[in-house]
């Protein structure tokens, strides 16, 4: 059942019925309680009073051990000239600094 937050106040024969930010649930009728009684209220008479209140879903999961950020070393063993190895180095270093 949706939710509302009621955005003014609702005056049936100046009682206020309900009053602004009320949180109510409603589809078609609300049963408002008053001093004349029970009063049903049509969400179509009323809808232009309401908001619908947005809901917010949160789910905590624990973290698995590839989510943790931890310090890690990264050791690369080749067999190629100095030279090349500085290349190897750079183009590592200049693609890490763009992923992290």
């Amino acid at each position: 059942m949706p939710k509302y937050i009621v955005t003014e106040n609702i005056v049936v024969l100046d009682e206020v019925v309900l009053k602004k930010g009320d949180e109510i649930e409603i589809t078609d009728v609300y049963a408002a309680t008053t001093k004349f009684g029970t009063m049903s209220l049509a969400y179509e008479s009323i809808k232009n009073n309401l908001k619908q209140k947005e809901e917010i879903n949160i789910q905590i999961t624990p973290l698995d051990d590839e989510d943790i950020i931890k310090d890690y070393r990264i050791q690369l063993d080749i067999k190629v000239s100095r030279k090349k190895a500085r290349e190897i180095e750079n183009y590592l270093r200049e693609t890490l600094e763009r992923m992290i």
